[in-house]
């Protein structure tokens, strides 16, 4: 079933991640999605490797962001913020931050991801601000890489 509430318009960038962490620590992908562009780019692991382009998929980009905050998600933990810096330029904006995952994981076990991240959001025409590309560099136990370094949450082949 549809969720008959829309999710929230962010006022201004820093709310953009704001929201989009809150929506992911619900595991509300639809709220977080919303607050993503079509298309947008999205790299949370410290171990996704460093690409100017954006995976291709089916409808431009979307599914990629969607699989990736499902990664997240799966977790099943909050993930918190804390907003470093806003640097604005025209109608985008540069948004810096802490971002951090704890606690035991759905395998119960210990989850400890911790890392500087880096938004662009873009202003939007009819109000509203949107992320276009999200760079978290999270690394520490429990995250994509298990301990032999297997991959744990598959990814989009490129």
């Amino acid at each position: 079933m549809r969720d008959l509430i829309p999710p929230a318009v962010a006022r201004n960038p820093a709310e953009a991640i704001e929201i989009a962490c809150l929506a992911i620590s619900d595991g509300d992908l639809e709220a977080a999605l919303a607050q993503y562009e079509h298309g947008a780019i999205l790299q949370p692991w410290q171990s996704d490797p460093v690409d100017c382009e954006a995976p291709a998929s089916a409808d431009g980009g979307s599914a990629s962001a969607a699989s990736r905050l499902q990664d997240v998600m799966d977790l099943r933990l909050p993930l918190t913020l804390r907003v470093l810096a806003v640097v604005p330029a025209g109608d985008l904006a540069l948004v810096l931050s802490e971002r951090r995952i704890s606690g035991a994981g759905p395998d119960c076990e210990p989850v400890e991801l911790t890392g500087s991240g880096a938004a662009i959001v873009r202003s939007q025409p009819g109000g509203g601000w949107r992320i276009a590309g999200d760079a978290w560099r999270l690394a520490g136990i429990g995250g994509p890489d298990g301990p032999d370094g297997a991959d744990r949450f598959p990814r989009d082949s490129p």
